[in-house]
């Protein structure tokens, strides 16, 4: 789970048309599986792993290994599995909404065999 959320906040890194969407105050993004959370921050400076979240300007999303894999792989979009009850996320819906931009806009691109 640590490799694909790393090659995540690679690629919104990375794609630079992203830019104009992300907020110029960080944003906190807590994913939690299991026993296990990682904490980042998504701001015009970038997406960075943090320690600490700043509960005011926070975006939690709660689901299994399996199901964050496949929000993170670009599988399944956020509001399917929030459908399919396979995650719960808490915070505004306008973080939301930027979360699930960002996880569609950088998904992998995969070629057609």
């Amino acid at each position: 789970m640590d490799e694909l959320v790393k090659q995540f906040v690679e690629r919104v890194n990375a794609l630079k048309h992203l830019l104009p969407i992300l907020p110029e105050e960080a944003l906190y993004v807590c994913f939690q599986w299991e026993e296990e959370e990682m904490i980042f921050s998504i701001s015009k400076q970038g997406m960075h792993r943090k320690w600490e979240v700043d509960e005011q300007k926070a975006v939690t999303i709660y689901g299994t290994k399996e199901a964050l894999k496949s929000l993170v792989d670009g599988e399944l979009k956020l509001q399917q599995q929030l459908r399919l009850k396979e995650i719960a996320v808490f915070g505004s819906f306008r973080h939301i909404l930027l979360l699930e931009s960002l996880f569609h806009l950088a998904k992998p691109y995969r070629h057609a065999s």
